[in-house]
């Protein structure tokens, strides 16, 4: 699946061949790490979006028209592998990740999911990161779609997800590291749906607070704003363009030796943007609060166990009332 977008990464592995080839090797560490997550979910439809509802990743996921499509349990394999290295600058970092969410009897829904990232610290205490994100073939549910006759009829609604994104980290003291964001994306969808192709731009600044040696608290918000490609079917009244407003705090408390909890809360806010009175969204505004608490617990040094319950509640101004998505899960990670 990631063979045909490999023409539009050869610019950077030539960078990044570059870059290495600067760099000693004789200190060179590998670390890998593997993983599965079993869930349940209330909402397939919406499983997607409330588990990238992050920081850390892709808060602003497309529009789910038709949720409330029922339950499933959902597997999560993952595996990621890390090199690094100290160089005349201070140390490079090489890392991919890649997963999937396999849906257990809603086949349609399962997708894959690919990180790359490369990172360059110094001994100023700056950080600088770029990563790649790739989202191949997501399947969003049946959408209504209107013919150049205005004729409706129902097909998957299916799209393309990729995402750029920039990371400047500054060590502020020992406690505080401050993060500036920048992102540039792309949602491309399959026909017959062309016209809700996404451009989106996000910036924003990150805060991590080491409290004490067992709390740290991160802080972020970003910025974004959305322009859907309508002049691709002018002539149907859909436009999913938006701006959008993201907050959300992560408290990670180290409560035993073995155990630490993770609580998060995130709050969003989506402003339609469209100026056609027959789209559906038209000043529309949507809003998420989502709450999420996870624990770990260390059974070796390699070894972690997880558990956790995430719950979203999403209201939009068009609707009569709000949808509620509930995920549970328990995990294994191991790294070698």
């Amino acid at each position: 699946m990631v063979t045909r977008y490999w023409p539009r990464l050869r610019g950077h592995w030539v960078f990044l061949a570059i870059w290495i080839g600067c760099t000693s090797d004789t200190q060179a560490e590998w670390l890998a790490r593997t993983g599965v997550n079993a869930y349940y979910t209330d909402d397939v439809t919406l499983f997607s979006v409330t588990r990238r509802l992050s920081l850390k990743d892709d808060p602003t996921q497309p529009m789910v028209d038709r949720p409330r499509q029922g339950g499933d349990f959902v597997y999560e394999p993952n595996g990621e592998l890390e090199w690094s290295t100290h160089n005349a600058w201070g140390e490079t970092s090489l890392s991919l990740d890649a997963g999937a969410y396999v849906f257990t009897n809603r086949t349609a829904f399962t997708h894959s999911l690919y990180e790359f990232q490369f990172s360059q610290s110094f001994e100023s205490g700056t950080k600088f990161s770029v990563l790649y994100n790739l989202v191949p073939d997501l399947f969003l549910g049946q959408n209504e779609f209107m013919g150049i006759i205005g004729t409706r009829s129902e097909h998957d609604e299916k799209l393309t997800n990729h995402y750029w994104s920039m990371h400047l980290d500054q060590v502020l003291t020992d406690h505080l590291t401050v993060r500036l964001l920048g992102r540039y994306g792309l949602r491309n969808y399959e026909k017959p749906f062309q016209h809700r192709d996404t451009r989106f731009f996000t910036v924003g600044p990150h805060l991590e607070w080491a409290i004490t040696p067992d709390v740290e608290v991160l802080l972020g918000y970003h910025y974004e704003h959305g322009v859907a490609s309508q002049w691709k079917a002018s002539h149907f009244p859909d436009d999913v363009s938006y701006i959008n407003h993201y907050a959300s705090s992560e408290l990670k408390w180290r409560v035993m030796q073995r155990l630490t909890a993770i609580l998060i809360f995130d709050f969003e806010k989506n402003d339609f943007t469209t100026h056609d009175k027959l789209v559906d969204h038209y000043l529309a505004v949507e809003t998420v609060y989502q709450g999420e608490i996870e624990l770990l617990y260390a059974l070796s040094d390699s070894t972690l166990v997880k558990l956790g319950w995430q719950h979203g509640s999403r209201t939009l101004t068009t609707e009569p009332e709000s949808i509620k998505n509930n995920n549970v899960w328990i995990g294994l990670d191991y790294i070698f």
